[in-house]
């Protein structure tokens, strides 16, 4: 990202500022917050009731969306903060605009998911009643804004059309394996911190809160040990005795670290719009872990999210390596 900017491109990259940051301290928090009541109303009242294996998404969602909506209202106000720097010409300043326009831009992307897994979709087989919500998601406008805001901000300067068209390859990269990871990581933790012997089925084939579940100090009661002891697809009772299970592993890096290396793409942005060594270094080495992680998942789980979690983050790691995309990105010899 070069400095040269015309004073119309300041004047329109600080307008942009000052509109987004308003956007996402004011609005953005209330679509996420309308989003993420009407998903998990969906899961309790729809969904569980006939297959307990969505439940850990309420406490998932609950916890991510509530992170996303806190993040916005912080970036929001780093944006109106930093507007003024943006119309100096400050090139730090629009590169932390930018990496601040890829926090919607992503979480736009980990809040439409769930609104299509949860409240769109059909489980028949399952015996789970037809949805009764159309439509797209309130927080729809997170992901359109976030990005049209995100890529006004990275071109807004007087490079060449090709430099541009080049650049666009590696910054749209990390936002899109940003998002896929993460949404993973929700996969991965929904299933990690599953505990099945909380539930059971009554006498009308509903699942419930199980009156006696597994006691706190036994190891069906906890998420590491847990899946030594059940079959990781049917949750059926297999052994007394522990027999190591690799799903555990499987999902605590398939969902956690997930997490983090979403996190860490996001905060690589801004340090390479500023083609510091620094970003460019967390980038890769992210891309590196979450390709190894994600087709671990794959092979372990047979899960095709995985697959193409793997998939986007090996293009990634080529995209970050390619020297026509890696000059914009980091200072050449570093």
């Amino acid at each position: 990202m070069t400095n040269e900017t015309t004073k119309t491109g300041r004047i329109v990259m600080t307008i942009v500022a000052v509109i987004g940051g308003l956007y996402l301290m004011l609005l953005a928090p209330t679509q996420a917050m309308q989003t993420l009541k009407i998903a998990l109303d969906q899961v309790m009242l729809r969904l569980v009731p006939h297959d307990a294996d969505f439940y850990p998404a309420v406490p998932v969602l609950s916890v991510t969306f509530s992170a996303w909506i806190i993040a916005f209202v912080l970036a929001g106000a780093m944006l109106l903060v930093l507007a003024k720097k943006i119309y100096d010409g400050v090139k730090w300043a629009r590169a932390a605009a930018l990496g601040l326009f890829a926090i919607p831009s992503v979480a736009g992307m980990t809040m439409m998911i769930p609104w299509f897994v949860l409240v769109l979709a059909e489980y028949p087989e399952k015996g789970v009643p037809a949805h009764t919500i159309t439509g797209m998601p309130p927080a729809m406008p997170i992901i359109l804004l976030g990005l049209l805001f995100y890529f006004v901000i990275l071109f807004a300067d007087q490079d060449t059309l090709k430099n541009k068209a080049l650049k666009l390859i590696p910054f749209t990269a990390l936002g899109v394996v940003s998002g896929m990871v993460f949404m993973n990581g929700q996969h991965g933790v929904r299933y990690f911190i599953h505990i099945p012997g909380e539930f059971t089925t009554d006498a009308n084939g509903l699942i419930t809160a199980n009156p006696n579940p597994p006691l706190f100090t036994t190891p069906l009661a906890h998420y590491i040990t847990n899946l030594d002891h059940l079959d990781w697809k049917t949750f059926e009772m297999v052994s007394d005795q522990a027999v190591y299970s690799p799903q555990t592993l499987a999902l605590l890096l398939g969902g956690f670290m997930l997490y983090i290396a979403s996190i860490l793409l996001i905060v690589s942005i801004p340090l390479m719009a500023m083609k510091n060594k620094t970003g460019w270094y967390i980038a890769t080495a992210t891309a590196l872990a979450t390709a190894v992680v994600s087709f671990q998942g794959f092979i372990v789980r047979n899960s095709t999210e995985w697959l193409q979690g793997g998939l986007l983050s090996s293009v990634l790691l080529a995209i970050l390596l390619i020297p026509a995309f890696k000059q914009f990105l980091i200072e050449k010899g570093e």
